[in-house]
C-alpha cells in the first residue's frame, strides 16, 4: 500500500494520469454526444465547399473541453501549481463562443471578441506573454506594451490556424496532438508540472476523439475543438519560449532557437494560413473569404482520401519537428529560413500544380 502511494505522489505518474483520464472522458463521452445530436437533428450540413459528403455531429469539442478541464483542474489543485494563472476562465470563454457557433453560428467579429477576450485574460491578467524574440525579426527584448500587443495577436492568429486547418477527418486532432506531445514531454523533462499536465491532458483528449473523428468521421471537433487547441498550443508555446529565454532550465534541456522551434512545432497551421491568406491578398481578395487553397483542399483535389491527407500532413509534421531538435542550438533565424523552405515552399509548389492541371474529382 505504502508503495502504491509513493507511486501516486510521482509527478510522472501524474502525467500519465492526465493523458489516460482524458483520454477516457472523452473517448467516453463521445458516444452520448452524438447520440444527442442525432435527436436535436445538430449536424454539419455538406455543401460545395465542405469535403463530408454526409450529415455528421459537430459538437466533439464538448468532449475535448471536459477531458482536458476535468483532468487538468485535479492534477494542478493537487499541488497548487499557478504556471497558468487565469487559464480555465479563459478556457471557458472559447469553449461557450465555439459551442455557439456550432450550434446556431456566431458573426466572425462576435468570434472574434471571445477570442481576443480570451486572449487579453491571459496576457494582460495571466502575465502569459512573450518578451523577447532572441533577435529573430531583429527584436530583443519588447516594451511592454508591445509585448502585450504582439502576444494577443500570436493568440488569436494560433487559434484561427488551428480552426482554419480543420478541414478533413483527423487532420487537426492528429496534428495538434504532435504539437501538444512535443509541447508536453519537454515540459515533463524540465519539471514544469502544470505545463505538463495542460499539455498531456490536451494529447489525451485528442487521441480519445481521434477514434471517432478518423475517416469515416462520426464526429467532428467543430470550432470549439479547433480553438481549444490553438489556444492551450498558443499558451504552452509562449511559456516555451520564455522559459527558454529565462534559463529556467538545466542546460541539457535550453533550447535557443526556442522562438522558431516553437513555430516548427506548430508548422503546417502556421504556413498553411499564412500561404492562404496571402494568395488572397494578392488576388484583391478579403484575406477571410473562404476558398480550397488550404493544403488539405490541394491533396484532395490530387485524389488523396482524407485518411491519407491527415497521415501524409502528420508524418511531414514529424519530419518537421525532428528538423527542429537538430538545429535547436543554432540561430532562430536560420531555423526559420529552413521551415520556410521545408514547409512554405512545398506547399506553394503544390498550390501551383494544382492550378495547371485539371484536378479530379475528390474522394468523398
Amino acid at each position: 500500500m505504502t508503495t502504491m502511494l509513493e507511486l501516486l505522489h510521482s509527478m510522472h505518474v501524474r502525467v500519465i494520469i492526465a493523458f489516460c483520464g482524458a483520454f477516457f472522458i472523452t473517448w467516453w463521452t463521445i458516444p452520448a454526444i452524438i447520440k444527442v445530436a442525432e435527436l436535436k437533428h445538430l449536424f454539419d450540413e455538406p455543401d460545395a465547399r465542405k469535403t463530408h459528403r454526409k450529415k455528421t455531429p459537430t459538437l466533439g469539442g464538448i468532449a475535448i473541453f471536459a477531458g482536458i478541464i476535468i483532468t487538468y483542474s485535479l492534477l494542478k489543485d493537487l499541488h497548487n501549481l499557478t504556471d497558468v494563472r487565469f487559464l480555465v476562465p479563459a478556457l471557458i470563454i472559447i469553449f461557450f463562443a465555439g459551442i455557439k457557433d456550432d450550434i446556431l453560428t456566431l458573426t466572425p467579429f462576435k468570434k472574434f471578441l471571445a477570442q481576443l477576450s480570451a486572449a487579453v485574460l491571459i496576457v494582460v491578467l495571466g502575465e502569459i506573454k512573450i518578451n523577447s524574440f532572441y533577435g529573430l525579426f531583429g527584436i530583443q527584448e519588447m516594451s511592454y506594451w508591445f509585448s502585450i500587443i504582439f502576444s494577443t495577436v500570436a493568440i488569436i492568429t494560433i487559434i484561427n490556424c488551428y480552426n482554419l486547418i480543420d478541414g478533413v477527418d483527423g487532420l487537426a486532432g492528429s496534428l495538434g496532438l504532435l504539437s501538444a506531445l512535443c509541447f508536453g514531454l519537454w515540459f515533463m523533462f524540465t519539471e514544469h508540472w502544470s505545463l505538463a499536465f495542460l499539455a498531456f491532458s490536451l494529447v489525451g483528449s485528442l487521441l480519445g476523439l481521434l477514434v471517432y473523428n478518423w475517416q469515416p468521421a462520426k464526429i467532428f471537433m467543430g470550432d470549439t475543438g479547433a480553438m481549444l487547441i490553438g489556444f492551450i498550443l498558443s499558451v504552452l508555446a509562449i511559456h516555451f519560449i520564455e522559459l527558454n529565454k529565462a534559463r529556467a532550465i538545466v542546460d541539457e534541456f535550453w533550447i535557443h532557437a526556442s522562438p522558431s522551434v516553437a513555430i516548427g512545432v506548430m508548422a503546417i497551421p502556421i504556413f498553411d494560413m499564412i500561404r492562404v491568406f496571402g494568395v488572397r491578398l494578392l488576388e484583391r481578395r478579403s484575406p477571410f473569404h473562404p476558398d480550397r487553397n488550404h493544403i488539405h483542399h490541394l491533396l484532395l483535389d490530387f485524389n488523396f482520401s482524407h485518411a491519407q491527407i491527415s497521415s501524409l500532413l502528420f508524418l511531414w509534421s514529424i519530419a518537421i519537428v525532428s528538423v527542429c531538435g537538430f538545429l535547436r542550438h543554432g540561430k532562430s533565424s536560420v531555423l526559420l529560413v529552413v521551415l520556410i523552405m521545408t514547409v512554405f515552399v512545398p506547399s506553394v509548389i503544390l498550390q501551383k500544380w494544382r492550378n495547371n492541371r485539371k484536378p479530379k474529382k475528390p474522394r468523398p
